[in-house]
């Protein structure tokens, strides 16, 4: 029946015919039986043009073009991660930390004078700074600071300043990080357990440390000047101090005034160093040398007492100056008094006492 209803549909002439033949072929296939569209290899019996297991057929190398995409994301990614963190690099160690102690490596030692020594440490940083290089810079940058070095054969520490510190701006993209330094000034005491300790050490050991401590609130142009009284290694709070005041722009206004006793010439420490700034800034560092014993080209007979101090700190201002005080403990009796263990300053005592001042005009190192 349904042939000869085909046949007679062919039998209509025009356009018009050729449509409704179509129609009723399709027709002719939508009440064929299952057998029969099974059979049937037209596109037809699959309208959506997908295969036996009702899925597109993907044109060839699709999965290549998948791997290629995945393969650059991810190196893009990597590539990121190398630019802007330090999540690839291995740890950085000897980094400074207030909070606990911290082992750092020796890399360099320097005799100054007979019993006195530069040791130099290795300080990295992070290519990146973290919490913890913002927490010490955050220290560093509220005045004069110093670090616990402790001796760890027999658990005991002491507290010393550092004269420089320096932060490389050189990045060492191997390992993630900026290796910078800085430098211990200490005299060997035959007493002194860490003196001693810091003397035994070779380049290359290690040294554990805390720090930065803040020892001196100082922001630029606080004061008109800072009278400086030194002694031996007690130029190292001074010597920090020197070099950030000078070398800071926006401290323009603060001048400094340094007396600094030693026993001859030649133990003179960070001389150099101290002229050389003196040279380039002779409107706001002035120098005194004081020596005990020998001759002196440079430095005068004598040391720091009531005379010579009195000399020194004539045209003290007591609302626009402060008085610094460091040294061994005879010329810190003689000058200020002794400064007691711990974060406490003492009575003021000694010819700057006897001189007029008070105490808030006086700090102690």
């Amino acid at each position: 029946m349904a042939g000869a209803r085909l046949r007679l549909l062919q039998r209509r002439p025009g356009a018009h015919g050729a449509c409704v033949v179509a129609r009723s072929i399709q027709g002719y296939r939508g009440y064929s039986t299952p057998a029969a569209q099974a059979a049937d290899p037209s596109p037809a019996s699959d309208p959506k043009g997908e295969g036996a297991q009702g899925k597109k057929e993907r044109p060839p190398g699709t999965y290549v073009i998948w791997a290629m995409e995945a393969i650059g994301a991810t190196a893009a990614f990597m590539y990121y991660l190398h630019l802007y963190t330090d999540l690839l690099k291995p740890k950085v160690e000897e980094r400074l930390n207030p909070d606990k102690y911290t082992p750092f490596t020796l890399v360099e030692r320097e005799p100054l004078t007979g019993d006195t020594t530069r040791f130099r440490f290795r300080i990295n940083r992070p290519r990146f700074n973290e919490e913890l290089e913002q927490l010490a810079d955050g220290i560093i940058a509220q005045g004069a600071w110093a670090l616990d070095v402790k001796d760890h054969l027999v658990q005991t520490y002491r507290t010393y300043t550092p004269v420089n510190y320096v932060v490389a701006t050189e990045v060492d993209d191997e390992r993630g990080l900026r290796e910078g330094y800085c430098d211990l000034v200490v005299k060997r005491y035959p007493g002194g357990s860490l003196s001693r300790f810091l003397h035994n050490t070779q380049v290359g050991d290690r040294v554990e440390m805390r720090g930065p401590i803040l020892t001196w609130p100082y922001s630029p142009n606080k004061y008109r000047r800072l009278y400086m009284v030194a002694g031996g290694t007690g130029i190292a709070p001074m010597y920090q101090l020197i070099d950030r005041i000078l070398g800071d722009p926006a401290d323009l206004a603060t001048q400094v005034s340094l007396l600094y006793g030693s026993q001859s010439e030649a133990d003179i420490i960070y001389r150099e160093q101290l002229d050389e700034l003196a040279k380039r800034h002779p409107e706001r560092l002035s120098i005194k040398y004081l020596v005990d014993r020998g001759p002196a080209s440079a430095a005068q007979p004598g040391r720091p007492d009531a005379r010579s101090v009195g000399e020194f700190v004539g045209g003290f201002d007591k609302s626009k100056d402060v008085v610094l005080v460091c040294g061994p403990d005879p010329m810190m009796a003689a000058v200020s008094g002794m400064r007691p263990i711990g974060p406490a300053q003492g009575p003021l005592r000694g010819c700057l006492r006897d001189l007029g001042l008070a105490p808030e005009n006086v700090f102690k190192f």
